[in-house]
This record gives C-alpha cells, sequence and structure tokens, in this order.
C-alpha cells in the first residue's frame, strides 16, 4: 500500500504538471491570438517582413509596425530560419 507522504508528493506532482500545461495553453492561445489580429493563419507563432531577414514573436513591438503588404506569418521558428530569417529577440 502507498504511504500517506508518497500519495502526498504524487498528488503534488501532477497538480504542477496540470498547471504547467494550463499555463502553457493559455500563453500559446495568447500568442496566437496576437497572431490572428496581424491577419495571419491560426498555427502562426512569428512573423517577419518580405523586405528583411529578421523574424519576430507576434507580440513584439517590431511586430506591430510592419506593413500589412509585407507582412510573412511563419508557424515554428524552423519554418523562419529555413526561408533565411534570424530571430529577433525582445
Amino acid at each position: 500500500m502507498i504511504q500517506k507522504k508518497t500519495l502526498v508528493i504524487l498528488i503534488i506532482i501532477t497538480l504542477v504538471l496540470i498547471l504547467s500545461y494550463a499555463t502553457y495553453l493559455l500563453m500559446t492561445n495568447k500568442k496566437t491570438n496576437v497572431c490572428q489580429n496581424l491577419n495571419c493563419p491560426k498555427d502562426t507563432l512569428y512573423v517577419g517582413s518580405v523586405n528583411s531577414d529578421k523574424y519576430y514573436v507576434c507580440d513584439c513591438r517590431y511586430s506591430k509596425i510592419i506593413k500589412p503588404e509585407n507582412l510573412i506569418c511563419f508557424s515554428s521558428d524552423k519554418e523562419a530560419t529555413d526561408k533565411g530569417y534570424t530571430k529577433v529577440d525582445c
């Protein structure tokens, strides 16, 4: 039979994992909504300009000054770097 102390530890670990996952989902959803506000597809996490070789997270201050006609949307770091873009941290 599992001791009370072990059971408490397992419950705490489970709660931490659930809260971590919930936080991850909230943060991912927040970034996705910001990207969609820039008129990018739902799976977009990053944006760049066709006139530059830099890309940013959607809520970066630099993302907000890209003209809509120059905006390019990326769903992953790999997609952006494969197209020759370099990530800029904001």
